[in-house]
C-alpha cells in the first residue's frame, strides 16, 4: 500500500509541474502583432466602415511617397457613386488634390479631395455611368490647372 500511494503521489505531482509549466509558457509566448491593412486603417481614420457591395480598390502612392488610399466604385439605381479615402499630406502652398477617373486617353474630372476626419475625401455622384473607366487617379494640381499634373495615388480596378 505504501508503494502505491507513492507512485500516486509522484503521478499527481507530475501532472501538477506539467500544468504550471504549460500556463507558465503560455504566457511568455509573445501576441502575434497583425499589421491592419490600408482599408483597416483608413477605416479607423475616417471612424467609418466601407460597405461591402461595392467594388474597392487600393490606391498605391506612386510619387515616392507613403501615401496610401482606398477606391470604391458602384453603378446601381441609373447612379454612379464613387468614393476615395486617402491618406495624404497637406498640399503644398496653391495646391490642392484631384481625383480623376481614367480609360485609355479619356479622363474625367471626379472633383478636389477635401479635408476629412483623418485624412482626405471625395464623393462623386453622376447619372452617367463610368464603370468602364477602371483607373483612379489622385494628382496635386495648381489652381490655374485643368490636368491631371503631378500623380500621387494609382489604382486599378482591373
Amino acid at each position: 500500500m505504501k508503494r502505491r500511494d507513492i507512485v500516486i503521489g509522484l503521478i499527481v505531482l507530475a501532472v501538477l509541474a506539467g500544468i504550471i509549466f504549460l500556463a507558465r509558457r503560455q504566457r511568455e509566448q509573445p501576441e502575434l502583432q497583425t499589421t491592419p491593412s490600408v482599408e483597416e486603417r483608413l477605416e479607423e481614420s475616417f471612424n467609418l466602415e466601407i460597405p461591402e457591395d461595392v467594388e474597392k480598390i487600393e490606391l498605391a502612392d506612386v510619387s515616392g511617397g507613403d501615401s496610401s488610399g482606398i477606391a470604391t466604385r458602384k453603378f446601381e439605381d441609373a447612379t454612379f457613386t464613387h468614393v476615395v479615402l486617402a491618406d495624404l499630406p497637406e498640399p503644398e502652398e496653391g495646391k490642392f488634390y484631384e481625383g480623376w477617373l481614367v480609360k485609355g486617353e479619356e479622363v474625367v474630372s471626379t472633383g478636389r479631395l477635401r479635408v476629412a476626419k483623418g485624412g482626405y475625401l471625395l464623393e462623386f455622384e453622376s447619372s452617367t455611368d463610368y464603370s468602364d473607366y477602371k483607373t483612379v487617379v489622385v494628382s496635386e494640381e495648381e489652381v490655374a490647372d485643368a490636368t491631371p499634373e503631378k500623380h500621387i495615388l494609382e489604382g486599378s480596378f482591373e
